[in-house]
């Protein structure tokens, strides 16, 4: 083999290698940052009732569960690595909406 063929033939594994390596890698994240106080702004309106944590289901994103809950009392925010986060929700009588990546994932 030339050594012209070598250096496309180096060229055509790095080509492969790279493109293996981002199909392998986590995907980006869709989601970005968790709402700020500003977005949340709408939803000062809304009381907060105990009952409608019935209503709080997993998979839900902040804007429904602000919908049904409203502004919480207190947020804490979570920076993860690969720019995922972990959110909480803070309500009256300690009721505690759980989010990772925008997503509901628990709630106490």
């Amino acid at each position: 083999m030339s050594r012209k063929h070598h250096g496309v033939v180096l060229l055509f594994l790095c080509f492969m290698c790279l493109t293996v390596a981002n199909v392998f890698a986590s995907p980006a994240d869709p989601y970005g940052a968790p709402l700020t106080d500003k977005e949340m702004e709408p939803y000062e309106k809304i009381s907060f009732s105990p009952g409608n944590m019935e209503m709080v289901q997993r998979g839900m994103t902040e804007k429904q569960v602000l919908e049904i809950l409203g502004k919480p009392l207190k947020v804490k925010k979570e920076h993860r690595r690969h720019n995922r986060w972990t959110v909480h929700y803070f309500y009256p009588e300690g009721h505690v909406v759980n989010f990772k990546n925008g997503l509901v994932v628990g709630k106490e």
